[in-house]
């Protein structure tokens, strides 16, 4: 059985690499757009907007993974048990069901105890 901390770890490494991956998309069309290579952009300018848009799509998948299951609990694709209540699972048919389980191991003490 794997402890929260690292479900945890993992959940925000994956955050980080799909945010990685949205600026890499976004500078390759940047690139195919405008001519860098002549060196009309300077560097720098190239760093801050990478690190820019890196903290910009964390943060927007994370809000994303948040609304998914607020919406999940709104509509009821949560199942759960208990007093408190442990989430048990999510229900297949919820078409926000990723995002809403990569929330809640980003919150390991929502689940009984086990990985969502």
């Amino acid at each position: 059985m794997k402890s929260g901390l690292i479900v945890k770890i993992k959940a925000q490494l994956t955050v980080a690499l799909i945010a990685c991956a949205i600026t890499q998309t976004s500078a390759i069309l940047l690139s195919l757009a405008v001519d860098l290579s002549g060196g009309a952009v300077p560097p720098t300018a190239l760093v801050l907007y990478g690190a820019a848009t890196v903290l910009l799509a964390y943060r927007w998948v994370l809000s994303d993974a948040r609304r998914a299951f607020d919406a999940a609990l709104r509509q009821r694709h949560v199942v759960v048990e208990g007093c408190p209540p442990r989430i048990i699972s999510i229900r297949p048919t919820f078409s926000g069901r990723w995002l809403s389980l990569l929330y809640i191991r980003m919150h390991p003490e929502l689940c009984k105890g086990k990985e969502a």
